[in-house]
């Protein structure tokens, strides 16, 4: 059953968007930051500055790489921007609705097939690569049909279900390090920032909610 929505597609704001992407990514280059947003790089490049300058973001380097982090301030404003986006845009049924459902029916799914695989061995993960790509390949489907009506009206949801179905491609065709790897877009890097981004946009902290037991 589809929830009450409006017919025009909510427009985030640049600064939202690129304040998302860095709070996602935790530490991020430039080049990062426009994966994770549908903006020409320019516009990603003019918003980085202007958040700099603003003091909302922070460029840090750790010994031979550098990134762009959150500043305290930058969380706040944040935390601001998705209160007023979820206020506004008419969104917060759908997006409670399509988060219970990503935690009640393909989240479980997701943990268990990247749990087993990070713990075999490199020989045991060729044997066993055929039952974990085709598991993924179905949740890439299940994501596409969970997302759809979140993405309709947010768009900035729409980028998870493409990267992760591209991460799975990549992964079917032997890259395995598309599965769970770390500084890529992998499916268990996409899915982590998906489940972050859902809850955040709703007000949930997911650190807290896993301290406490909930999933």
């Amino acid at each position: 059953m589809r929830t009450e929505r409006s017919d025009t597609p909510w427009q985030s704001s640049d600064e939202l968007l690129v304040l998302r992407a860095v709070r996602l990514a935790g530490f991020a280059d430039t080049e990062a930051v426009a994966d994770r947003v549908d903006l020409p790089a320019h516009i990603v490049g003019d918003t980085l500055r202007v958040l700099e300058g603003e003091q909302l973001i922070e460029h840090m380097r750790f010994a031979d790489s550098g990134g762009w982090i959150l500043t305290e301030a930058g969380k706040n404003r944040d935390g601001e921007l998705l209160e007023e986006e979820r206020e506004a845009s008419g969104a917060r049924a759908v997006l409670h609705a399509t988060t219970e459902n990503f935690e009640s029916s393909v989240n479980p799914r997701l943990v268990r097939t990247v749990t087993d695989w990070q713990l075999h061995s490199s020989a045991d993960r060729a044997e066993r690569s055929v039952e974990v790509l085709r598991e993924l390949t179905d949740l890439a489907d299940a994501l596409s049909d969970l997302m759809a009506e979140l993405a309709d009206q947010l768009p900035r949801f729409s980028r998870y279900s493409r990267q992760f179905s591209a991460a799975v491609q990549k992964a079917r065709a032997g890259e395995h390090q598309w599965v769970a790897g770390l500084g890529r877009l992998s499916c268990h890097i996409v899915w982590a920032e998906l489940h972050e981004d859902l809850l955040s946009s709703l007000g949930r902290d997911r650190t807290v909610e896993a301290h406490r037991g909930e999933r």
